[in-house]
């Protein structure tokens, strides 16, 4: 029987959590009422799933057989952006994660009638916005029954189970190769139209195709920890999105604006008396973070764009002659007509001790107290950010680094 009454804020017992940290799943029956799904099915009949770049859609019309994508701003419609914010998925979103929630990605997928299946993985990824979080879980509510037709999704409980995150030394958390689970292991949890299916970044899972004659449906929403924000930086929701949220759930959006993101720059620091930063002369004199122009990489194509780590490595390589292994997101701050996306990195001790042409080291006091013919103002709040060891961080890496293992460096 379908739950046509709307549920209020929804907690969870005990043993609900004790089950998500045993197994790195949970399943609330029911969660979302009939009224609510129906309300999300308008939405997605004015914005038809078209606007990503995933996989097999790449070349397909819709409806032909495939796995098709709504995501982006599809959120500025109000009846899709209630869902990102429902009191039946917020607060148990919230005490999984041990922090206040930040919406890393908004995603509706159509498996269309024979659509293909999705092997068995898992989705930390240091390439995307919506994978690199130290702290993230999926929020999967299905418009349609996940059955034995439609396609099942399936979940190896207990895969998520991790004793390889190191610091190896270094601010950034880094985590070793997973080894997958045995085929045996899946299990298939049943999900029905109106559940919601809570589950952990790290725990592996696969879908079978659709062999029936209707679409597969579900919204697949993710969100991180407020203070474990993605590596590569969130995806950028515009300020439409932001006004669509009630104002209680606004700050669900990590970042959001109408500026475009032109540039990234890298905050390049070394620990002596004081941290110091390596800061580089424009053609004015004027010292600025070495970077430039962000240019979108494309080596694995994608919907959730944030990832500019290919472009600062191309800009720092030519500026300063280095190449660093990996950077962490810090912030986005506006820089002329646009934004500027800002990573970090710790030079340690080994590398060779040369001179970087046309830069300087400054101290964190010089920085701070504003001595320094600094040009757009905004690297002491960045630096505070960077050095704020309340944020849990992980290393974003490029595309085309991930191509061959994204675990490496």
């Amino acid at each position: 029987m379908r739950n046509y009454k709307c549920q209020g804020e929804t907690m969870l017992s005990k043993n609900q959590i004790s089950d998500y940290e045993r197994d790195g799943f949970l399943v609330l029956r029911q969660q979302i009422c009939e009224a609510d799904i129906q309300r999300l099915e308008r939405g997605l009949e004015r914005n038809p799933p078209l606007d990503g770049t995933l996989y097999d859609a790449t070349s397909l019309t819709y409806p032909e057989p495939g796995r098709y994508t709504l995501a982006n701003n599809c959120l500025k419609d109000p009846d899709l952006s209630f869902l990102a914010e429902h009191s039946s998925i917020i607060p148990p979103v919230t005490e999984l994660l041990g922090g206040e929630p930040r919406l890393t990605a908004f995603v509706i997928y159509d498996r269309t009638p024979g659509g293909s299946s999705i092997p068995g993985h898992n989705d930390y990824k240091r390439w995307r916005p919506v994978g690199s979080s130290m702290n993230w879980l999926f929020a999967i509510t299905p418009f349609t029954d996940f059955d034995s037709k439609t396609g099942p999704l399936f979940v190896a409980p207990g895969s998520h189970h991790l004793q390889r995150i190191t610091n190896n030394h270094e601010r950034p958390l880094a985590v070793a190769p997973p080894n997958a689970p045995p085929p045996s292991s899946y299990i298939d949890p049943i999900l029905k139209r109106g559940d919601l299916l809570l589950m952990n970044m790290h725990l592996w899972h696969k879908a079978s195709g659709n062999s029936s004659a209707t679409h597969r449906v579900g919204a697949f929403n993710k969100y991180c920890s407020s203070d474990a924000p993605p590596a590569t930086g969130y995806f950028l929701y515009d300020d439409d999105v932001h006004d669509a949220l009630s104002p209680e759930t606004k700050s669900l959006l990590g970042v959001h604006s109408d500026k475009q993101i032109k540039t990234t720059r890298l905050l390049l620091t070394r620990k002596r008396e004081d941290t110091e930063i390596l800061l580089y002369n424009d053609p004015y004199r004027q010292l600025i973070l070495p970077g430039g122009e962000a240019i979108p990489e494309t080596a694995i194509a994608d919907w959730d764009q944030g990832n500019f780590v290919a472009s600062l490595h191309a800009a720092i390589r030519s500026q300063l002659k280095i190449e660093v292994p990996w950077v962490s997101y810090i912030g986005d701050f506006i820089e002329a007509e646009g934004l500027c996306r800002v990573y970090g990195y710790d030079l340690n001790q080994l590398g060779f001790p040369v001179e970087y042409d046309n830069a300087v080291w400054k101290t964190t006091r010089e920085i701070k107290a504003k001595s320094t013919n600094l040009k757009w103002g905004y690297e002491p709040a960045a630096l505070d950010l960077w050095l704020d060891p309340s944020i849990t961080r992980g290393k974003a890496l490029t595309q085309a680094q991930c191509r061959t293992n994204q675990y490496a460096f």
